[in-house]
């Protein structure tokens, strides 16, 4: 007599014929039988990794520069890239530590270059050289980058968690910076060459002076010819700039004998 076929045999046969569907590829309905359901594709990181994170970063800056964390669209971002939004999330997985980068790229394009040529100075030089290296630098850097003031501003001002929480570690490896010049001071003071003052004060002024110098530009030039201030801010703008800056802090805290 043939022996009937049971359904767990029918199932050893076919296991060994075919492999099953994936579990990610079925779902279970509720009467316990299977439907099909097409699988996410799962984003691939572009070969030329390097300078597709680039490509990203760049968008996402002029993204976050125009519209700021809130108003900037990941897709947007993508679009610009010329990169799928998988691909964009494969990267950075959301647009808050996009935005991270962001900011933490731009701190370190001012702030890097500053430490560079600062550390390159003489410390027994004095605050003269100091300050006039410390000026130049963040002239010259913004002049390249004129959209960071602008960008840091706006950020400050709408208080974002993600600004807020990310500007103190960066800063903190720089930390030496703000206190050399310190000491400078201090002991300047103390040889009786400038007036006492407290840092912060002579910081504000200096930072003021200096990242003022390009939220004004724009308006300058659209309004300036009307006053008769001159708006042409090329040639040898940027070296008065530094000159003019730096001979305006020293001299109003010089002693003058």
């Amino acid at each position: 007599m043939v022996k009937p076929i049971s359904l767990s045999d029918r199932t050893k046969k076919r296991a060994k014929g075919a492999s099953a569907p994936s579990i990610p590829a079925v779902a279970r309905t509720a009467k316990g039988g299977h439907k099909r359901r097409t699988a996410t594709p799962t984003a691939q990181p572009d070969p030329a990794a390097g300078e597709t994170e680039k490509r990203i970063l760049v968008a996402a800056r002029k993204e976050f520069i125009s519209k700021g964390l809130d108003g900037a669209r990941m897709q947007a971002v993508a679009t610009q890239a010329g990169v799928n939004k998988a691909l964009l999330h494969y990267y950075f997985r959301s647009k808050e530590k996009l935005y991270q980068k962001v900011l933490e790229d731009t701190l370190e394009t001012i702030w890097g270059k500053l430490a560079k040529e600062f550390r390159a100075q003489p410390r027994q030089a004095g605050l003269e050289p100091l300050l006039r290296t410390v000026v130049a630098t963040y002239v010259h850097t913004l002049a390249a980058n004129p959209d960071f003031p602008l960008f840091m501003f706006r950020e400050m001002a709408n208080g974002s968690a993600s600004f807020r929480d990310g500007i103190p570690e960066i800063l903190r490896r720089f930390q030496d910076l703000p206190a050399t010049i310190a000491g400078a001071l201090a002991a300047e003071i103390k040889a009786g060459k400038i007036k006492p003052i407290q840092p912060i004060h002579f910081f504000m002024n200096m930072l003021g002076m200096t990242v003022a110098t390009f939220l004004l530009m724009p308006m300058i030039q659209k309004l300036g010819s009307a006053f008769g201030v001159k708006s042409d801010f090329g040639g040898s703008f940027m070296d008065e700039r530094i000159h003019s800056v730096t001979d305006t802090l020293l001299n109003g805290i010089r002693i003058k004998r």
